[in-house]
């Protein structure tokens, strides 16, 4: 949903779910560097989090940033995950609505509003959070902490806005066509079963039309609480006047208890599926296998990072690319990655396909699995992986939005308070065997699931050799449901 003014949208929050290889949601995109040592100093880079909280629960984290330009992050710590089972989308709608059906300053006044304060507004949702971001000159910092306190603390939706969003979000999010965006849908479906992983953030038609304003007002009310929330800030006043700032804007905002989150049930018993997607148009396919990682806070975070990056991270000199062009299998696009969140952790490898290469294509990404597992890692190809990983944790450092977003991630996960500082060491300390074996530990070809989407006869003909996996048919289908199989 895109107005001429502001953009709401949901991105694959790269950052919040520090996603490696998979080129959407904020950082670590993997780039094809020249081989090397892996770049030294970054840690210089890293300015001081400055962090208080007031007495309601709201935590502020800020970094003095001299320039023009302030990037505020609002986190609310829920997402798309603790969406009620026959409520998909609902945590989308609030947050949409929080900005757009709010009876307390109207869309044109909204649009007015921004377009005074020369600020861009977006929302970002993912299956762990809900982040309003704002990027606005350091001047109107005040007056869109303002803003917030007005429109998110205590809401007022409004049925005609609510529905227009609704009718909006028919048009542009709840119809999936594009092949790998079914794929996606369909292989959280597979990994996480009913669970709130595999449920899409934006929802189904039948079940956003379902939601009502008093949906809307139960989620605000057991989620959007000043214990459950941080306020990250980049840029703008110095920490004293902010602190300030925000205490007179949000001071007010009264604490709750939190509800407890749907328990966190792991991914189903490791399978080997393979779902066809029948798109009988086709003359390609969208190939897209994975199984669960384990939730960001693991130790092996930064092996696993490294790991993933060999496979499907070095252009080229990646193993993946490497196995494919050693057997000349056409391919539009090819990768692999790792998304990882709270609950719902996912490793993947996507290729794009002819019909006629499926077979091939299949084999040589459960052979490049293990060949990351078993062959061994050279000291020029670990070295090109740290620097690729390096050379975006710079990246995302030299920019006000990039280090809003990897303080919200370290607020969100919890994560130690020296992970910004330290991620370069941690990354250089890595050995080679050390990076193996979080390949071993969790990357497999067995246990692994897929969905691949394209005319479904040639699709099940090329997958007809690998017979442990068990093979199933859809037709191609507009809309996704909720969960289920």
């Amino acid at each position: 949903m895109t107005t001429r003014v502001e953009r709401c949208s949901r991105t694959t929050y790269l950052v919040l779910s520090v996603l490696v290889c998979i080129g959407a949601l904020h950082q670590f995109t993997p780039r094809t560097l020249a081989q090397g040592k892996p770049a030294q100093g970054i840690d210089l880079l890293i300015p001081r989090v400055q962090k208080t909280e007031l007495l309601n629960g709201v935590r502020v984290l800020a970094i003095e940033k001299p320039g023009e330009i302030a990037v505020i992050n609002l986190l609310v710590k829920a997402g798309s995950f603790v969406d009620p089972r026959d409520k998909a989308g609902l945590a989308n709608l609030t947050a949409q609505s929080v900005c757009f059906a709010n009876a307390k300053l109207p869309l044109q006044r909204w649009k007015d509003e921004l377009e005074f304060l020369k600020a861009r507004i977006e929302i970002h949702l993912t299956t762990d959070s809900t982040v309003f971001q704002a990027q606005v000159p350091s001047s109107n910092v005040e007056a869109v902490l303002a803003l917030f306190a007005r429109l998110v603390v205590q809401p007022m939706f409004q049925k005609e806005g609510v529905d227009r969003l609704k009718s909006e979000l028919h048009s542009s999010k709840l119809t999936v066509s594009e092949p790998r965006a079914m794929a996606r849908l369909y292989l959280a479906e597979l990994l996480f079963g009913q669970t709130g992983c595999a449920r899409t953030e934006w929802g189904t038609p039948e079940s956003v039309n379902a939601l009502g304003i008093a949906d809307l007002e139960a989620f605000h009310q057991a989620y959007y609480l000043p214990n459950n929330t941080a306020l990250i800030v980049v840029g703008g006043p110095p920490m004293a006047r902010l602190g300030d700032l925000v205490r007179e804007k949000l001071g007010s905002w009264i604490k709750a208890r939190l509800q407890p989150t749907e328990p966190a049930v792991g991914p189903l018993p490791a399978r080997s599926v393979i779902r066809v997607i029948d798109r009988k148009t086709s003359s390609e396919a969208m190939i897209l296998l994975g199984h669960s990682v384990p939730a960001r806070q693991t130790p092996d975070f930064f092996a696993l990072t490294l790991a993933n990056t060999l496979l499907g991270g070095l252009g080229k000199a990646s193993r993946l690319e490497h196995a494919f062009a050693t057997q000349n299998i056409p391919h539009q696009t090819l990768s692999s990655g790792l998304d990882f969140r709270q609950f719902c952790g996912l490793f993947q490898v996507s290729a794009q396909t002819p019909l006629t290469a499926v077979s091939p294509a299949f084999g040589a990404i459960l052979e490049s699995i293990e060949d990351l597992k078993t062959r061994p890692i050279s000291e020029s190809e670990l070295n090109q992986a740290k620097a690729v990983v390096l050379y975006n944790h710079r990246a995302n450092m030299e920019t006000e939005t990039g280090l809003a977003d990897q303080v919200t991630t370290v607020e969100l996960f919890d994560l130690a308070r020296d992970f910004l500082s330290s991620f370069p060491s941690r990354v250089e300390q890595l050995s080679a065997e050390r990076v193996q074996e979080a390949a071993k530990n969790y990357l497999s070809s067995t246990q692994i699931s897929g969905v691949v989407v394209g005319e479904s006869q040639s699709v099940k003909a090329g997958l007809a050799e690998f017979r442990s996996f068990e093979i199933s048919e859809r037709q191609e289908s507009a809309t996704k449901p909720v969960s289920g199989n």
